[in-house]
This record gives structure tokens, sequence and C-alpha cells, in this order.
């Protein structure tokens, strides 16, 4: 994944605004950090709704 695939991923997250603009001076380190805590609160968000959905229907 290119620099620039990685700062294309994390404006569509529409996540994290605070730090749009400066995605350029991140080191790819810090974006892949940046990516990770997206992708995880992605995860969470996701669990909390399959939990809140099969609670609903028993």
């Amino acid at each position: 994944m290119t620099k620039k695939d990685k700062i294309a991923f994390i404006k569509s997250s529409k996540r994290k605004t605070h730090v749009y603009n400066d995605l350029h001076r991140f080191s790819d380190h810090q974006l892949d950090g940046l990516i990770r805590e997206i992708v995880q609160g992605l995860i969470r968000e996701s669990e909390i709704i399959a939990n809140a959905y099969i609670n609903g229907y028993r």
C-alpha cells in the first residue's frame, strides 16, 4: 500500500478528521498506526451492532 493509498483510505473513513490536513507529514509508520486505529474502531462498532441485533432477536 503506497502512502497515497493510505492517505486516501484514512480520508475515506471519515474518521480522525483533525489530522486530514497534516496527513502528508505523517511517516508510513504513523499512517499504519492511524489505519490500525480506524480498523479496530470499525471492528468494535460491528461487534456492538451484531450483539444488539442478536440480543434483539432472542
